[in-house]
């Protein structure tokens, strides 16, 4: 199972291989099974393609991810329904209640349960920018995000940090990705970067030689950045990065 939630969209887009469907509950308490294709499993055949679906939520939804061994009861579908129909309690409280009300040896070893709860980005704390496939663009970009970032009122050595992280991600893109090319940076509890372009091709991590002259940039990134990885869609890839942030943030 693989997903993606945008929280400025509040789009989220969901892949299967074999495992049930996710439940989505609406803060109105009524769940309903996301209706996304089930590909293949995993291992059971060679170059797959997995069919997403998208769909929009609710602020304040629950996505309710079980694995095939949790739903074996033919009733646990149906209690974890009924118990999630109580959006108001935390998520450890809603994943407690799933436990109890579960029979014992739906516990397996291969059982899994993961609960997420969607949140929003507004438009303030989100900056997108469409850049040129050029070769001036990295120094552009960093222009663009020091004065942003320094707008959020975010503290200097943060801003270093992001300004370094962006340099090197759209030189990555400027030199081996193609158009189109946009950067997004979005502010919540952490700094989330976003670096797209055309490109399905994947980066990967190098040590570099002490006298290689390049090389380094997903090194540096990986060292300035909390998380960091690279997700693809029908129209190129997006290299991410997510910086913790001193006290979660801004106020």
């Amino acid at each position: 199972m693989y997903g993606v939630y945008d929280p400025f969209t509040r789009t989220c887009t969901v892949a299967r291989a074999g495992h049930p469907a996710p439940l989505i509950v609406g803060p109105d308490g009524r769940a309903v099974p996301l209706d996304v294709p089930e590909g293949a499993g995993l291992f059971d055949t060679d170059g797959a393609l997995f069919a997403p679906a998208t769909v929009t939520l609710e602020e304040g939804s629950v996505l309710a991810f079980c694995s095939a061994e949790l739903l074996a009861d033919e009733r646990a579908e149906e209690r974890i329904t009924r118990t999630l129909a109580h959006p108001g309690r935390s998520l450890q409280q809603l994943g407690d209640d799933i436990v109890y009300v579960l029979p014992d040896d739906t516990r397996s070893a291969g059982a899994a349960l993961l609960l997420a709860r969607t949140g929003t980005v507004s438009e303030h704390r989100v900056a997108t920018w469409d850049l040129a496939q050029d070769r001036t663009t990295p120094a552009t970009a960093r222009l663009l995000v020091r004065d942003r970032l320094q707008g959020w009122g975010l503290d200097e050595d943060t801003v270093d940090s992001t300004e370094l992280i962006v340099s090197e991600l759209v030189t990555n893109a400027v030199r081996y990705g193609t158009p189109p090319l946009r950067l997004r940076l979005l502010l919540d509890t952490t700094l989330t970067c976003e670096v797209h372009d055309g490109s399905t091709a994947s980066p990967h991590l190098r040590h570099a030689r002490t006298v290689d002259e390049g090389g380094r940039g997903l090194f540096i990134v990986s060292s300035l950045a909390a998380h960091w990885g690279a997700r693809h869609g029908p129209d190129g890839k997006v290299l991410w990065t997510e910086q913790d942030l001193p006290h979660g943030g801004t106020q």
